[in-house]
């Protein structure tokens, strides 16, 4: 099962109408996520010089990791209007036991 890591990158003057978005869509998007997975981290914001950076971590089963990732890309379009300075990732990352198998190793018992 795969980690799913969300990272938001939020401009300061944006964050009043971002955190607008977030609580309208919350309801909609977040249930349907946690059908799927497995949340980790649900969000960890912290303060940047330039900017706020939040992060989300799920852990996704991988029957459920395309549809997991469809419902996570629409909540995100719904900050693409927001303008400049903002911008996210997505990323899926091996645990580590997934990842020495892929070099044909084992995690120790």
């Amino acid at each position: 099962m795969p980690y799913v890591f969300v990272t938001s990158y939020l401009p300061y003057n944006k964050t009043t109408e971002i955190a607008k978005i977030y609580l309208d869509t919350l309801k909609e998007y977040r249930s349907d996520r946690r059908a799927l997975s497995k949340e980790i981290i649900p969000n960890s914001v912290i303060a940047k010089k330039d900017y706020i950076e939040v992060v989300s971590v799920h852990d996704v089963e991988e029957s459920n990791l395309a549809k997991f990732l469809q419902i996570q890309q629409k909540w995100m379009t719904q900050y693409h209007n927001v303008g400049e300075g903002y911008g996210y990732e997505i990323e899926v990352r091996f645990k580590i036991a997934e990842a020495l198998e892929m070099i044909g190793m084992k995690m120790p018992e």
